[in-house]
């Protein structure tokens, strides 16, 4: 639900094999996720089609049918179109267009033939929370085999669930650009969460961040915090509360209590404790001068730039079959590599973030013309 609040469309698919070929038969027999890959080359070539530089995220669970075991795969779709525009879809034979009579609500399955998938019927479900829970149910039984389950209640049960696949979209993980950008709206306003319970758009009731994602949202706060201290002198008006919240869980107790833990007097170890937190901020402003100081901006700036911007700089953007990026030069211009690694002596002034504090330090003589590009 949070990776469905950075894109315009989802949308929920599963995905089955008909008996035409032998190739689908096999298929329905095993876990062929190469048949997912080539679905999802043929989905994102259309879309970009559709719109350039358009993508396409996914998270897909494979399962086998409880009654005779056929594989088919369920997924969650995020995407800059509507795909349900994309392609055709027949039912008994006649083209289907309204969304509408597309959707399979409840136990009142619209079977489709979609021609980007190709190898049997499809069925699609609106995004929603409802959508989402149905589809994810499958993927949590690729984590319940017997291994995992061992010492618990539920390992008796667990070898009739074992069989499954799970594969998603990274780089980033799914929901971790809207966990950043909540990140970035704290910063804006100047506070910290009170609790770690977020509200996601369009999902009642509370996410509650666990994993890496809990730790980098800890230490996120821990920083904000810290630029709220260094701005007023105070911690944020929330951060007790934050600290209360947490009470009853030490590993995030541990974590906001870094800035805490610093002695009245600078002992020795306080005084190696500074020394390697300004070796660190030092090791991070040379990074940044390297890298927003090359002749050619990183790749995230890269992506964010518009055709226009790249063709000037000489950079070509394609698409890998999962709708990642991938930049390459164009005709009569030196590699991008090359290039970003090659100092251009200045802030490069594609870079998109040049009000960024590294920024500033690490190149503190640039100053912001009329248009915002470094002067």
């Amino acid at each position: 639900m949070a990776e469905k609040a950075m894109w315009p469309y989802a949308l929920c698919v599963a995905l089955t094999y008909d008996n035409t070929t032998q190739e689908n038969r096999d298929a329905a027999a095993m876990f062929c996720y190469s048949d997912v890959r080539s679905f999802l080359w043929r989905l994102s070539a259309a879309v970009r089609y559709k719109k350039r530089g358009a993508r396409v995220r996914f998270l897909c669970a494979g399962e086998q049918g409880d009654r005779k075991g056929r594989v088919h795969w369920h997924m969650i779709l995020y995407s800059d179109v509507d795909l349900t525009q994309i392609g055709t879809f027949t039912r008994f034979g006649k083209q289907v267009t309204e969304r509408s009579k597309m959707m399979t609500v409840g136990k009142n399955k619209i079977r489709l033939h979609w021609c980007k998938w190709g190898k049997g019927f499809v069925t699609l479900q609106e995004p929603d929370q409802g959508g989402m829970n149905y589809v994810l149910s499958y993927c949590l039984k690729d984590q319940f085999t017997q291994q995992k389950s061992e010492g618990t209640m539920r390992e008796a049960k667990s070898e009739n669930f074992a069989t499954g696949l799970f594969r998603m979209s990274k780089r980033p993980s799914i929901g971790e650009s809207w966990l950043m950008r909540k990140l970035e709206g704290l910063e804006a306003s100047g506070s910290v969460l009170p609790s770690l319970q977020l509200k996601i758009p369009d999902m009642s009731g509370y996410w509650h961040p666990n994993g890496r994602f809990r730790e980098k949202l800890l230490w996120g706060l821990v920083a904000l915090n810290q630029r709220i201290v260094w701005a007023t002198g105070a911690n944020a008006p929330q951060w007790a509360a934050l600290l209360a919240s947490c009470k009853d869980n030490p590993s995030d107790l541990d974590i906001l209590n870094v800035t805490q833990k610093e002695p009245d007097d600078e002992t020795v170890d306080a005084r190696v404790a500074r020394s390697q937190r300004e070796a660190a901020g030092d090791y991070i402003i040379r990074q940044t001068g390297r890298k927003c100081g090359a002749q050619l901006p990183c790749f995230q700036c890269l992506a964010a730039l518009s055709d226009e911007d790249r063709g000037a700089l000489g950079v070509v953007v394609e698409f890998n079959e999962i709708g990642e990026a991938i930049f390459t030069a164009a005709t009569g211009f030196e590699s991008v590599s090359d290039r970003q690694n090659t100092s251009g002596g200045r802030l490069n002034p594609y870079c998109q973030n040049r009000g960024g504090q590294n920024q500033r330090r690490a190149f503190p003589r640039s100053s912001q013309d009329a248009s915002g590009r470094s002067a």
